[in-house]
């Protein structure tokens, strides 16, 4: 006896922080925020510039120099450097997975 196709459930959507997609395929209008033990994460890849400058830069206000911010990119935002060093924030990168930037942002530079 074997079960018909049609009637099993579908998938159950992706929804790791880390895509790119916003559900149907279509590029992000926005990115994807969370926090966990590590800090406060987001995600701008698949963003076109400026979007990500703005994102990150808006969220490095809100946080107040409290908390780390790790942002995952998919390049690296060299106009971010300069505009962190002036807000007295600091930028490392870290290990990633290929195709993606990790970046940990931490006040007090």
């Amino acid at each position: 006896m074997t079960a018909d196709p049609a009637s099993a459930p579908a998938p159950a959507p992706v929804t790791s922080p880390c895509a790119v997609l916003a559900p149907g395929g279509a590029p992000r209008s926005g990115p994807r925020r969370w926090r966990d033990a590590d800090g406060e994460h987001i995600d701008v890849r698949g963003l076109q510039p400026p979007q990500p400058l703005v994102d990150i830069l808006r969220l490095v206000h809100q946080m107040a120099g409290r908390g780390v911010v790790l942002v995952h990119h998919d390049r690296d935002p060299v106009l971010l450097y300069p505009e962190l060093a002036e807000l007295g924030w600091s930028a490392e990168r870290l290990a990633s997975e290929p195709g993606e930037l990790l970046l940990r942002l931490t006040p007090g530079a």
